[in-house]
This record gives structure tokens, sequence and C-alpha cells, in this order.
């Protein structure tokens, strides 16, 4: 009786739209994006297509959706880290993020690639603004905390880091994608990431400068 009970609780708007939102990129993750149908995406569900369209108003819609829920999951990666100190912090998310990125591969990585790589600057889709991500506004938020600390010099732009961050997760999440190990295993990214971090740190006055001025 429980299980009847459970099987057939009515699920909340928003409950459904999450189930339909995590199916999709589920489908697109063993299909691909062109595979990705409404038949399939329902099926997976187990729901009829037209119960999809009283949650979305088309394919595009859905797959957009989709897309920024994938983004949005990736703040459990910028989130994994809470060292005080918003430098370090950030470095030690780059010592994480390939790991992060293989878990994550067929419900975040390869959707979002798929998705992204689908559009079309004349396809009358709605734009994708990179800096509306909760992702890139978290990296903000750290260089800001990074600046007021002192750990980040006064004359870098938040901006920068965020962007620096974001380049370098992409070009890591490509490697994993392409198994180009390589570059993750040999040191390769980590070390010009490192050289990047170490940009945005104050400059140190030599020691002997400082005692001459006095």
């Amino acid at each position: 009786m429980s299980s009847y009970v459970k099987s057939h609780t009515r699920k909340s708007q928003q409950e459904r739209r999450e189930e339909i939102l995590d199916a999709t990129l589920r489908v697109i993750s063993e299909h691909g994006l062109e595979g990705a149908t409404v038949s399939r995406i329902a099926a997976a569900v187990g729901v009829t297509p037209g119960a999809l369209y009283r949650h979305f108003d088309n394919r595009a819609a859905l797959l957009s959706e989709a897309n920024q829920l994938a983004n949005e999951r990736a703040m459990n990666w910028v989130d994994s880290s809470a060292n005080p100190d918003a430098l370090q912090r950030l470095e030690e998310l780059t010592k994480t993020h390939a790991a992060w990125a293989r878990e994550h591969f067929n419900s975040v990585v390869r959707p979002f690639f798929l998705e992204l790589a689908s559009r079309h600057p004349d396809s009358g889709d709605p734009p994708l603004r990179i800096t509306d991500f909760r992702i890139h506004k978290a990296f903000v938020a750290i260089a800001e905390e990074g600046k007021r600390q002192g750990s980040i010099s006064e004359d870098v732009l938040p901006e920068d880091v965020a962007w620096a961050l974001q380049m370098f997760a992409w070009v890591e999440d490509i490697s994993v994608m392409a198994g180009a190990r390589e570059f993750i295993d040999d040191g390769i990214l980590s070390r010009n990431v490192k050289r990047m971090l170490d940009s945005f740190r104050p400059e140190r006055v030599p020691q002997d400068d400082v005692e001459s001025e006095i």
C-alpha cells in the first residue's frame, strides 16, 4: 500500500520541472544533443511528451534551462573549499577541479558543452550570459574578498579573476572530455594556473629597498 501511494504521490510543479531538467541532462549525455528528443526526455521522466510542454514552452527553452542547471551544479565545486584566505581558496579549487569534472562528467560537464556547442548566433535562441551564472558571480565575490584581505592586489579587477578561473575550468573540462590526461596528470594546467593566480598577488617590496628608505 505504501509503495502504491509513494509512486502515485502528486509532485509539485517545481519538483516536476527539476525532474525533467535532470532527465534532460542525462539524456543529452547518453544520446547527444540531437538525440535528446522530447519523446526520449519524456520517457526518462515517465510522462507523455505533451506533459513536458506544460512546464516548458518548447524544446529550446528546456535545453536552455538544463544548461543553466548544469552551471548551477558547478557551485558544488566552488563551495568545496572553505579556506579563509581567498587566493588560497582559489588555488585549492584548481587542484580539485579535475576530480570534480570526472565525477560530474555526465551530469554537468558534457551536457553543458554539448548544449553550448549547439547554439548558433542567428538561431534566435536567447543568448547565454556567462556573467549571469552563479559560478561567475561567486568567483567575483571571492576576488573582492581577497582584495579586502590583501591577498589579492588592489589594482586587480575581480572580473579578471573570475574569467581566469573559468577559462582554467573550461580548458580542464575539455581535457577531461578529450581524454587528454597528460595536461592534467603532468601538471601542465596546474603550473600555468598557479602562475596566473600568483600574478594577482600584491607586489612585495624587497627588504633591501625597505631598509634603504629608513
